[in-house]
């Protein structure tokens, strides 16, 4: 419990703003072992530092200094995560690091899908690459014309990172939209169109808005409807709003459903549990996967190769599970193949760009020993046909 002194110190920074003179030997502004008054001011202003570069208020001083308190609480974990050394990646604050785990979980993630409840409604059972055909069945090796590494945001055909925002669940609209951008750039040899995720958001009958839904689910959604729109025909805003503890999504725009700027002739799923058999239909073009995001230290990713270790009690713990699908990102590339000892996976996510990972990208340890691949993202993979 913080003492008086601190306490009141703590209240004068909240309230004013102002950080009166502290000397520090080092000059540095992190958290320091001893936990003195001066160290919690310091780790005040820098919290005040991290306000005003995410341009974060509060409503009452009760909510800063609670926000304060798992701020300081995550920046400590952070720090010594890193320090560790153990993780094959490193740690950073963004833009959740006022959040709890359980926050960030609810405000940032779907509900949780189990794989035992993913059916695949496609008959097709086999995926065409540039390599050629894969079948389904057992997992087979790629092609060896398969390449050792691509990365589809490199050569254009990736759009920009995007944010879901705040309060809206909606990973798996924009891990399809990202796949059907890239999908039709990758077929008509032009720069790829920037679609619109708030339709599918508002009008996607088998998906359930900014609560959880399948990439599957939308591709059929745009087929039957003979296209998506254009992000500037039916551009992307929360509309969230709170009645009787529901989450409701907005409404439709029917008017706006036939202004197409894209269409889809069909989707295929990539053979589940096989990374081989992924990486051939990632060759051919970005990819969309379902993913197990409950790991604490994922919230706070920075840079490098994730793998799904994480720290809990100052034990090194994991990897992560595939139980609980909770997110969906698009597979947009990926490097190594064969017996290389770093093979990862590129990943874009819809966290913005500006401070979640590596410019809003992830890489995720490729080729794992569990089948279902890392965090469950060999289970049920899927790409649009355009």
């Amino acid at each position: 419990m913080l003492s008086t002194l601190v306490s009141s110190l703590l209240l004068v920074v909240t309230l004013t703003g102002v950080l009166p003179y502290v000397a520090s030997s080092s000059g540095d502004v992190g958290v320091l072992s001893n936990g003195s008054p001066g160290d919690h001011l310091l780790m005040m202003e820098r919290f005040h530092g991290w306000m005003a570069k995410h341009g974060r208020s509060y409503p009452t001083v009760e909510e800063k200094l609670r926000r304060f308190d798992i701020y300081h609480r995550n920046v400590m974990f952070i720090e010594a995560a890193n320090l560790d050394g153990r993780l094959t990646y490193t740690l950073g604050e963004n833009q959740f690091t006022d959040l709890t785990h359980e926050e960030f979980l609810a405000k940032h993630t779907s509900r949780p899908v189990a794989p035992s409840d993913l059916v695949r409604n496609e008959e097709e059972t086999v995926i065409t690459t540039r390599a050629g055909v894969v079948e389904e069945g057992k997992c087979k090796a790629a092609p060896d014309n398969v390449p050792h590494s691509i990365n589809w945001a490199d050569l254009g055909k990736v759009t920009e990172v995007k944010d879901q925002g705040e309060i809206c669940g909606a990973c798996w609209a924009f891990a399809a939209v990202a796949t059907i951008e890239s999908a039709y750039a990758i077929a008509k040899g032009v720069e790829p169109p920037v679609l619109s995720e708030q339709e599918l958001i508002d009008c996607d009958q088998f998906d359930d808005g900014c609560r959880v839904g399948l990439m599957s689910n939308a591709y059929q959604w745009v087929q039957r409807n003979g296209g998506i729109a254009n992000a500037s025909t039916y551009p992307y805003h929360e509309r969230l709003q709170t009645s009787q503890n529901k989450e409701k999504d907005g409404t439709c725009e029917e008017a706006k459903l036939r202004e197409h700027a894209v269409t889809i002739r069909r989707y295929k799923y990539v053979r589940g549990n096989c990374e081989q058999q992924l990486m051939a239909a990632v060759a051919a073009r970005p990819v969309a996967v379902l993913f197990d995001a409950h790991n604490y230290c994922f919230q706070h990713y920075k840079t490098g190769v994730y793998n799904g270790m994480c720290f809990h009690e100052e034990k090194l713990i994991g990897p992560c599970t595939s139980d609980h699908l909770t997110h969906s990102m698009a597979i947009v590339g990926y490097s190594g193949k064969g017996n290389d000892e770093e093979k990862y996976w590129i990943a874009k996510n819809s966290w913005g760009d500006n401070w979640w990972g590596e410019e809003g990208y992830i890489r995720l340890k490729k080729d794992v020993a569990d089948p279902r691949g890392l965090c469950g993202l060999a289970i049920e993979p899927v790409y649009p046909i355009v």
